[in-house]
C-alpha cells in the first residue's frame, strides 16, 4: 500500500471511534503541556535572575548593615565597635584603591514627607556620588544631582517611580516641591521604575521604586544635624555601593573588603557582604537542577500517554481481527500490517502532541496572569516535547502493530 493509502487507512480507523480517541489522546496533550508549562516556569524563573543581575550589575558588591540588639550590641560597645559607618567607606575607598571603582554610602530613613497634601509611605535614602553607576539605577526624567550639589548640600531630591506616579499622577513631578520633616526640596529627576520585592537570586532589597533619593550630605547637614547627639544609634549608615574594576576577581575583592571590615568592626557580625553574580551562578545551579526535575515530573505523564496508547491499540487489533485477516488474504504483506498500526498510533501522538502545544502556551499564560510568576516558552521545549511524543507513540505502538502481524491470516478470517 502506498503512505496515503495508509495514512488515509490510519485516520478512518480512529474516525470510527472518535471518544476513544480523544481519551487515548489525553494523555499525549496533558504530557506534552506538562513538559511546555514547566519549563516555561523555570526559563522565566532564570530570565527574571538575569534582569535581578543587570540590575545590580557583574561587578557590584552589596554591604548592608544588620541590626544587633541586647548581649551582642553590650559585647559590640564594649568593643567600641560603631558599625557600619562613613568612615568604613572612606576606609575602603583609600584601602583597596587599586581594584575598586566607586565606594557609595547609603543613608536610609523614614522621615515624615508631605507631597501635594498627601503623606505617602516611602523611604529618604541620602546617597553618596557616583550613586547610578554604583547601583545601575537609571533616571526617567529630569537628571540626578551633581557632585557639586552634593558638596553645597543642595535642596534637591530624585523621586522613585512609584512615588511620582502616586502623587503628581499626570502632573509634571520636575520642578515641583516636596516637604522632608520641615524642609522644602526641589524635585529634579524621577527615577525609571525598579521593581519591588525580594529578588530572584536572594538579594534583599525594599520596593526602590518608592525611595526618594537626596545627597547623603542633604540628610547628614540639613535633616540629621550631624555629629548626631542621640548615642542609642549604632549604625552611622545603612549600606555602602561598590564597584569593582572589571579586571579584577569579583569574589577576591569581597574576600578583602570582609576582611577590612571584620577587623575596623572587632569581629562583631554586624554587616552582610551581597555579591551578586556569586548569587546568580548559585541560582543557576538550583535553577538546573529544579528544572531536570520539573522535566522528569512532565517525561512520565509522556510516558504514561505512550501506555495508554498501546493499551487501546491492542483493543483495536483484538477488535480488527477479521479485517486483518481480509487484509492478508489480498496479499498485504506483515510489513503493511505493521506500517498500518503504527500509522494509527502515530497520528494519535502527532494530533495528541499539537493540542498539547497549544495547552502548554495557555497553561503558561494562565500561570504568568494569576500567579504573577514570568513564564518564557523556549521553541526547543516546544519542538522537543512535540517529537518525544511522536515518538513515545510509534515506541509503544510497535508491540500491538507486530502481534497483529503475526496473526495466522486462516484463523483471524475465522474470528466473530
Amino acid at each position: 500500500m502506498k503512505f496515503s493509502e495508509q495514512l488515509n487507512t490510519g485516520l478512518t480507523g480512529l474516525l470510527d471511534h472518535p471518544f476513544r480517541t480523544f481519551l487515548t489522546m489525553l494523555g499525549m496533550i496533558f504530557g506534552v503541556g506538562a513538559v511546555i508549562a514547566m519549563v516555561s516556569i523555570g526559563a522565566g524563573a532564570e530570565a527574571e535572575s538575569l534582569e535581578e543581575l543587570k540590575k545590580f550589575g557583574n561587578t557590584g558588591i552589596r554591604v548592608s548593615s544588620i541590626e544587633i540588639q541586647g548581649e551582642r550590641l553590650d559585647e559590640a560597645l564594649k568593643k567600641q565597635s560603631s558599625g557600619l559607618s562613613l568612615s568604613d567607606t572612606e576606609f575602603i575607598k583609600n584601602a583597596c584603591s587599586s581594584f575598586i571603582k566607586l565606594v557609595v554610602p547609603e543613608i536610609i530613613n523614614d522621615y515624615d514627607v508631605y507631597i501635594m497634601n498627601k503623606k505617602p509611605l516611602v523611604k529618604v535614602c541620602g546617597v553618596g556620588d557616583g550613586f547610578l553607576d554604583a547601583s545601575n539605577f537609571e533616571v526617567d526624567k529630569g537628571r540626578f544631582f551633581s557632585s557639586s550639589e552634593q558638596n553645597k548640600a543642595a535642596l534637591c531630591a530624585v523621586l522613585g517611580a512609584g512615588v511620582a506616579a502616586e502623587v503628581f499622577g499626570e502632573v509634571e513631578p520636575v520642578g515641583q516641591f516636596i516637604q522632608i520633616e520641615r524642609i522644602r526640596f526641589e524635585v529634579i529627576g524621577v527615577m525609571k521604575a525598579q521593581g519591588s520585592g525580594v529578588g530572584k537570586l536572594a538579594i534583599k532589597r525594599r520596593d526602590h521604586d518608592r525611595d526618594i533619593y537626596i545627597p547623603i550630605n542633604s540628610n547628614m547637614y540639613r535633616l540629621e544635624k550631624w555629629p548626631l547627639e542621640d548615642k542609642d544609634i549604632y549604625h552611622e549608615i545603612n549600606s555602602i555601593w561598590i564597584e569593582v574594576k572589571e579586571e579584577y576577581d569579583l569574589l577576591a575583592a569581597r574576600d578583602k573588603i570582609a576582611g577590612i571590615l571584620q577587623r575596623r568592626h572587632m569581629d562583631i557580625v554586624d554587616f552582610e557582604i551581597q555579591v551578586p553574580l556569586e548569587i546568580l551562578q548559585q541560582s543557576q545551579k538550583t535553577q538546573k537542577l529544579f528544572n531536570l526535575v520539573m522535566a522528569l515530573i512532565a517525561g512520565i505523564s509522556l510516558l504514561v500517554g505512550g501506555i495508554g496508547i498501546m493499551n487501546i491499540m491492542l483493543a483495536s487489533v483484538n477488535e480488527r481481527k477479521k479485517e486483518i485477516g481480509v487484509r492478508r488474504a489480498l496479499g498485504a504483506s506483515k510489513s503493511d500490517i505493521v506500517v498500518q498500526f503504527l500509522v494509527e498510533a502515530s497520528l494519535i501522538s502527532f494530533i495528541g502532541g499539537f493540542i498539547g502545544i497549544f495547552t502548554g502556551v495557555v497553561i503558561s499564560y494562565a500561570i504568568s496572569y494569576y500567579t504573577g510568576w514570568r513564564t518564557v516558552i523556549p521553541l526547543s521545549s516546544v519542538f522537543v516535547s512535540f517529537f518525544v511524543s511522536i515518538g513515545v507513540g510509534m515506541i509503544f505502538g510497535i508491540f500491538p502493530a507486530v502481534k497483529a502481524a503475526k496473526m495466522d491470516p486462516v484463523k483471524v478470517l475465522r474470528y466473530e
